[in-house]
């Protein structure tokens, strides 16, 4: 049945507003991709997995849990629809799953999905600058139709989302850089107080000062940010001399 602009509307602002919660959740847009993909096909359900930035750890998700399982042993075993399109960059479209030539490619991936009733599947990479970073799978009833308009709204839905999350994957990606440089802007204050600490006490230069700092750490198998911290908390008790 096809959907009228109010429903595609609805379902690209459920996309745009998982991506504008904070904190970030990647899973939640993963959720919206799989439900939003298979309304605008018009699949019996859809799949999809996706190489995070932090590890290149894969997340998977499915509009039913088998689905989702089956997603997740196909990642494993590095075989399936999904995982062609992603490391290839090309769509698999209106693939029957019951063929020969698919057993051979697709061995375990195929005799699972066929025990879940599914005959037909489509694959749509995920772009992103650097390659492919996940695929959308959609699954259909065997002998179904190829409706034209509604593999192209499923392309832009794949294409928004994936542009959706490359934007989150920044997002993280500055918020972490961030936390990093305060960090070490933090930690390198505390050095300099350190510092001229030492060096008010035993009257000697600033360079020298950090060197007792530097062999202490060394020594005690500490970080100078350590030490200097223990410094300026408590610097009537200098560990050194």
């Amino acid at each position: 049945m096809a959907l009228d602009e109010q429903e595609l509307a609805l379902i690209f602002a459920r996309l745009t507003g998982e991506a504008a919660r904070d904190p970030l959740d990647t899973q939640n847009l993963l959720t919206a991709l799989v439900d939003g993909g298979s309304k605008l096909f018009g699949a019996r359900g859809a799949s999809v997995h996706y190489l995070s930035a932090a590890g290149r750890a894969v997340q998977t998700e499915g509009t039913v849990l088998d689905l989702r399982g089956l997603e997740e042993d196909a990642t494993a075993w590095q075989e399936g629809p999904g995982h062609d399109a992603r490391t290839t960059g090309c769509a698999l479209i209106d693939v029957d799953v019951t063929t020969a030539p698919t057993r051979v490619r697709w061995p375990r991936w195929t005799a699972r999905v066929k025990a879940l009733g599914h005959g037909r599947i489509t694959a749509l990479p995920l772009p992103a600058k650097g390659g492919p970073t996940g695929a959308l799978v959609l699954f259909d009833a065997q002998g179904r139709r190829l409706d034209e308009r509604a593999l192209a709204l499923a392309r832009l839905f794949a294409e928004a989302a994936a542009h959706t999350l490359a934007l989150q994957r920044e997002v993280t990606e500055s918020r972490v850089l961030a936390g990093q440089l305060e960090h070490a802007l933090s930690s390198r204050v505390v050095v300099e107080q350190a510092k001229g600490i030492v060096s008010a006490r035993y009257d000697i230069p600033l360079d020298e000062a950090f060197e007792r700092l530097r062999r202490y750490a060394r020594s005690h198998q500490l970080k100078v940010a350590l030490v200097a911290r223990q410094i300026t908390e408590r610097p009537s008790e200098l560990p050194f001399r």
